[in-house]
């Protein structure tokens, strides 16, 4: 299941770079990365850490909040999605269990991600304070 949100995640930052116009190559010389390791990053291989998110964030030119917010949707609408596509299927119980299992991986994305926020918005405090 964590790969599953690592790759949404990824393809919501591809989409949010092409948004901008940036390359790969260009995302991976603002994050000091190589462009494999950016690669990645939107093929959901790269579990994504707080910092690696905030350098993503800034150089999307949005607050970390914002990028959190955005990714959320994302998750939220294709997991939605997928409970709904699997509500047709003939087999009732194994439908059942499905749609169980997702809504709790959406319940737990939520969570997660009003997690993150909280300590985005903490940091970002943080750095307010410190005049940063």
């Amino acid at each position: 299941m964590a790969e599953d949100l690592q790759k949404v995640v990824g393809q919501r930052l591809k989409l949010l770079r092409q948004e901008k116009q940036l390359t790969q190559e260009q995302m991976s010389e603002k994050l000091n990365l190589s462009t494999s390791a950016y690669c990645k990053i939107e093929y959901g291989e790269t579990d994504l850490t707080l910092s690696r998110l905030n350098q993503i964030a800034e150089t999307l030119e949005m607050s970390a909040v914002e990028l959190l917010n955005k990714i959320d949707g994302s998750v939220y609408n294709i997991t939605h999605s997928s409970i709904v596509g699997i509500g047709c299927n003939n087999n009732n119980t194994a439908n059942m269990q499905s749609n169980e299992d997702l809504r709790e991986l959406v319940k737990a994305n939520s969570r997660l991600v009003d997690m993150l926020s909280r300590q985005m918005e903490t940091l970002e405090d943080k750095l307010k304070d410190k005049g940063v």
